[in-house]
């Protein structure tokens, strides 16, 4: 058996297996309800009482979660609406920065996926910027400048100095009216850049996020749970905040900004620290956190959409995640110094979210010792509790993954449940005591093999 024979038999065994799981877990979702409610008894009540204090939080949270959600699902579902698009005249002019580190061919596939944008050339300038890569990144951007025509402008850095500080570069170099971030290990669909400047016809708007979804689904079970975990996060989270203009993270893999409101605060954001130590992740959250200080709007535009590569072992999934968490946690207790200043609707809208964020953030320390109590004192009760919960809560994004996209990967939310039930639950509370951990601990990580050796933008749109 020659290699190519392997790589497809590995190929189709990795695919067989992820059937297995989808199907496995819809069986064993279906077997536990049907248990949960054939042994839910008076004894089950009883149970209950003597757990009452646990029962009786988790009700309390559970009562303004299930009102939070549905004031979010009223927005995203009733209210929110992509912005009209723009026509090539009404368009600004626009320069996309691609920063990379040790990506390889990954970058080469992101800029050709720019470079092939419905956008007026005139108006667009992409800045494809080395921050002092170890590998062949700088021979694979040279390579897309040079077949470009002159519409990629290639910057080496000969130190790296992190992400934030290639943007910077990029940002100061730039005199475009507007500033657009894309990931080299991502890639942009042809109308995405003139869907996600069309909203900065608004004068309000600076700053907009992207839609982004999982590139590499067939790298793993991984991708495809983060792929229904984006689309909740997106399609209802975001959509939501945008109808009030307050989107609090601006997505680095794709989002846009009006470089007028960046230059104020830019040297402030590229030095900023917490706790003394110097700030390197959560760059894109920041930007978002600055903007929403000077009062200036940030909305979703759902329609503009990028497609990323998403770590697909547990090790890496769980580094992207500590790093999200952290940073989550420094802007929303960076958030608390300007949220409360003013109380017009939109900054109500600011101070609803950030305490339902606080809320999220802290939750978990707080359960912990009433969870082990609950658990001890009526384990069969507070396990059937514990699993309903996580099913009927599971139902949710499912549901608005069936809807938004159709077919059975839907059942990857009661997977990812699961999964983060027994193998990812130490993330909070650790980002909580680790929050001063600035490292950006996934950069330079290994690309996969299907996401980097594939045909440039025009063929990938499909995945």
């Amino acid at each position: 058996m020659n290699e190519q024979q392997k790589k497809r038999f590995s190929h189709s065994e990795k695919q067989q297996l992820i059937t297995l799981i989808k199907y496995s877990t819809l069986f064993l979702v279906l077997l536990v309800l049907v248990i949960a409610f054939s042994r839910f008894s008076l004894e089950s009540f009883e149970a209950f009482h003597s757990i009452r204090l646990f029962a009786l939080f988790g009700l309390g949270v559970l009562g303004i979660n299930i009102f939070y959600y549905g004031f979010l699902m009223f927005l995203a579902c009733l209210r929110y609406r992509p912005r009209r698009t723009l026509s090539d005249g009404e368009l600004p002019t626009c320069t996309v920065i691609v920063p990379a580190y040790n990506e390889g061919k990954s970058v080469l596939n992101a800029l050709d996926s720019v470079l092939a944008s419905d956008y007026p050339a005139a108006k667009l300038e992409i800045l494809a910027i080395d921050d002092g890569s170890a590998d062949d990144t700088w021979y694979w951007i040279k390579l897309a400048a040079a077949r470009s025509g002159g519409r990629i402008t290639p910057v080496k850095l000969e130190k790296n100095g992190g992400k934030r500080h290639a943007l910077y570069r990029g940002i100061r170099q730039s005199r475009a009216e507007v500033i657009v971030t894309v990931d080299s290990d991502s890639v942009v669909e042809p109308d995405t850049l003139r869907l996600l400047n069309s909203p900065f016809a608004d004068s309000k708007i600076a700053g907009v996020a992207g839609s982004i979804r999982v590139l590499n689904l067939q790298d793993g079970i991984l991708p495809r749970m983060m792929d229904v975990n984006f689309v909740f996060g997106f399609e209802i989270m975001r959509s939501a905040q945008s109808v009030l203009g307050s989107v609090f993270c601006t997505p680095g893999a794709l989002s846009a900004y009006r470089r007028a409101a960046l230059l104020p605060f830019l040297d402030q954001w590229v030095d900023q620290k917490f706790f003394g130590e110097p700030a390197h992740i959560a760059e894109d959250r920041a930007l978002a956190t600055f903007l929403l200080a000077d009062d200036h709007r940030i909305v979703f535009q759902r329609n503009a959409v990028a497609r990323t590569i998403i770590p697909s072992s547990y090790r890496t999934t769980c580094k992207m995640l500590l790093r999200w968490g952290r940073g989550d946690v420094r802007e929303t207790c960076s958030m608390y110094r300007f949220a409360f200043r003013k109380f017009s609707w939109f900054h109500l809208g600011i101070q609803f979210n950030l305490l339902m964020q606080t809320m999220w953030l802290f939750l978990p320390v707080l359960l912990l010792p009433l969870t082990l109590a609950a658990a001890c004192a009526a384990p069969e009760a507070f396990l059937q509790g514990l699993i309903l919960g996580m099913i009927a809560w599971s139902t949710i994004p499912a549901f608005i993954y069936s809807t938004r996209r159709g077919g059975s990967e839907a059942i990857f939310a009661y997977t990812f449940a699961i999964f983060k039930l027994v193998f990812l639950f130490w993330i909070g509370p650790y980002c909580l005591v680790s929050v001063r951990n600035s490292k950006w601990m996934t950069r330079g990580r290994e690309t996969s093999h299907s996401a980097a050796t594939s045909q440039p933008a025009t063929n990938q749109h499909a995945i």
